[in-house]
Formats: C-alpha cells, structure tokens, sequence
C-alpha cells in the first residue's frame, strides 16, 4: 500500500524560553495535521551544520511556509506606540522561502516593526494578530481561506509495483533473419506529484547495483535509459500524472540474464548481469523543474521466469 500523499508546512515562528510560543507552536502543528497535512516546526540551530541540514533541508522539501513574527526587543518608543523588532530566524527562514517561491502566509504580532527587512521586500501583507491564545484558531481559518492542498507534493518519486511487467515479442536479428522472440520488461514508475507544474526534460538512469551476496558495488557511466514506448530519451510528465522507463528485459528461454535499452551503441556501457543471485539496483532520474528522483531496487534472479521480483527496498 502507498503512503498518503501530505503537503509539508514549515511552521516558522519564535520559540523562546518560558514563554507561550512554543505551545502555540505546537498547537498550529495539531491543527495542520487535522486539515491533512504534515507540518515541521522550525527550530532555532545555532550551528552551520544544523542549518544546512535541518532548516534548509526541510524548507527545501516544504510545499507551504507559515510565517508567525512574534514580539522581540524593544526598539523605540514613540509617544503614541512601542515598537519591538520581529524573530531574527523566522525573517531568514522567509527570505530563504521567498527564494525557493514557496507559497507562504504571514502573521505579525502587533508592535512589531512593520515592513522591516526581508517583509518590505517580499510583499507579505502580514495578519496582525494581538491575542496570542487565539493565533492557532486564526492561522487554521487563514489556511481554508487559501488555495492551499494538502494532496500533492512539490517532487518527483520514483515507484516500483512489483507484480508489474509486461511480457512481449522482440525482433531479433538471427544470422539475417529477423525473427519474433518473447521477452518480459520490468518498468520503474516516475511520479509527478506536483497539482500544476510539469516535470520536463525528464531523463533516466540505471545508475548502479551491488551484489548483495558478495557485497560488491558497481557505478555506471551516465547513458540515458529508454521510457516505456517511447523513442527519444527526454520525456515530460503532467501534473499529478506519471509515466515508465525500461528497468530491464529478459528473453523468456534466459530469464536469468538481464538485458537493457540505452541510448547507447558502445556495448561497454551495457552493464552484465546475470542470476540466480540477489542484487540492490539504483536508478534515479533527473527533470529541469525538480530535484533528483532516486529508487534502490532489491532484485531477485532466478532460474525461471517466475522467480525474478523487482521491488522497493525496505
């Protein structure tokens, strides 16, 4: 059964010590996760490290960013109003959402300076808010009020079914001759599960595979796999749509030797192997619009036609 497909939330707000906001916090999170999304509170990192791969890596694959600029210090004061500066972490947490176009919705708590820094550039046209216990019950309003989804993904995956093949006649040079020989391909599904951007110039790679009885690691050169019925080596795929490319074939009278389509005429870059034997295969694909897809694939040869699976790792 496939996991449910949740949109990410980047939940970006202040967090300080012996204050309410970390319950707040919290609260936004339950709230998301009722609507059917999955959401990731943002937490202040005081190490490069920690940066690149908490918060860059989880905004990087966040659909959504939810803003909440709680009061800091104090700045001025004038005779009609006090004026605090806004979180320091959650302007560079916008303004690195901002870069990757994530759809994003601000809130700024009242005596807050307004359009102070990344806000002024960006356009955010802030939610005031003032009574803090309301804020999760503000935010859940604001967020059926968007266009927002909870359905989709801002990726490209790749998926193995693995009942699926598709069993066919080749032709086949014999000696002059061409004749009709049945062979069986195995397919790798590439998934688009963005609601409205298209994965184009999608290209795919039998990148390598290990022996998993000896332990053995064998890296690939970079040649372009072939997609199912298809005759040029880049392809595109629709929103929330998929397509397939050749994982490998075999003849039917030699189920134990794998054979693969590439846009290849050097026989160097066709890799050899052969079973019975247990191999984790590796492909990934690469699209202009979306970040590498990347599938480990546990293999099974054996003797019949019968005994070869193809499937996910665990």
């Amino acid at each position: 059964m496939e996991p449910e497909i949740k949109a990410k939330v980047f939940i970006s707000c202040g967090q300080q010590k012996d204050t309410d906001e970390v319950k707040i916090a919290h609260e936004i999170r339950e709230r998301l996760e009722k609507l059917g999304y999955e959401a990731y509170i943002a937490v202040e990192e005081r190490t490069l490290k920690g940066v690149k791969e908490n918060i860059l890596n989880q905004l990087a694959t966040s659909e959504y960013l939810i803003f909440i600029d709680f009061k800091r210090e104090q700045l001025v004061t004038k005779p009609e109003e006090t004026i605090h500066r806004g979180s320091l972490f959650s302007n560079q947490e916008l303004a690195v959402a901002s870069f990757l176009d994530i759809p994003f919705v601000a809130f700024q708590e009242e005596g807050v300076k307004k359009d102070d820094g990344i806000l002024k550039f960006v356009q955010a046209n802030c939610i005031p808010f003032k009574d803090r216990s309301a804020l999760p019950d503000l935010v859940t309003k604001c967020i059926k009020q968007q266009e927002w989804k909870s359905n989709w993904k801002n990726e490209l995956v790749l998926e193995r079914n693995e009942k699926e093949f598709v069993d066919t006649n080749l032709q086949i040079n014999a000696n002059g001759q061409i004749i009709l020989k049945p062979g069986r391909f195995f397919h790798v599904e590439a998934k688009n599960l963005h609601q409205r951007k298209i994965a184009s110039n999608c290209y795919a790679y039998f990148k390598g595979f290990k022996d998993l009885s000896t332990g053995e690691e064998t890296a690939l050169e970079t040649v372009e796999s072939k997609w199912k019925g298809y005759m040029l080596p880049n392809a595109t795929i629709l929103p929330m749509s998929s397509r397939y490319f050749d994982a490998f074939y075999v003849f039917h009278d030699a189920p134990n030797q794998l054979r693969f389509n590439l846009f290849a005429d050097y026989s160097g870059y066709y890799p050899s192997i052969s079973g019975p034997g247990d191999f984790e295969m590796t492909y990934v694909v690469v699209s202009d619009a979306f970040r590498p897809a990347t599938a480990k694939l546990q293999l099974h040869l054996g003797e019949r036609l019968e005994d070869i699976s193809l499937r996910k790792s665990i």
